[in-house]
């Protein structure tokens, strides 16, 4: 009888899991954005924010994104913070454990070189870790998605 009832289940349960893996989100590390709901500076506690974004265009990155932190020197002429548009000068894209993607670049502008490295979860959810040259690191916690073209 136990083992009529595990047939049964193995065979209901498999097109569940094989719909589960279908419904997964494909990553495009060349086209996506990341909505920033957290900010997580290394000095302050987490807060929760609005409106801001990270987004992967090809080989530019654009970045609206909040920061709080200790800078090293300053950065005259530049009033902008974390809000800008620039070319990517090195990027790789990795796989990672558990379906995660992992995205690393780095981008300049005339004041600073900015590393940073993004984890794209299954989920929708993503990591982004964030050092700029001139100030302590911070990272973000928001969600994926691919944006209409």
């Amino acid at each position: 009888m136990k083992n009529i009832i595990s047939a049964l289940l193995l065979f209901l349960c498999t097109p569940l899991a094989a719909t589960a893996q279908q419904d997964t989100p494909k990553v495009d590390p060349e086209n996506i954005c990341i909505d920033v709901n957290y900010m997580m500076p290394q000095r302050y506690p987490t807060r929760a924010v609005n409106d801001y974004s990270l987004c992967l265009k090809g080989d530019t990155v654009i970045s609206q994104l909040p920061y709080m932190g200790q800078a090293y020197h300053a950065t005259y002429g530049n009033t902008d913070g974390l809000n800008f548009k620039l070319p990517i000068t090195k990027k790789e894209v990795k796989p990672g454990k558990k379906g995660r993607t992992i995205i690393q670049f780095t981008c300049n502008n005339s004041t600073a070189t900015y590393d940073f490295k993004i984890e794209i979860y299954p989920d929708r959810a993503a990591y982004i870790n964030l050092t700029p040259s001139h100030a302590e690191g911070i990272s973000y916690k928001g969600e994926w998605n691919t944006p209409a073209e």
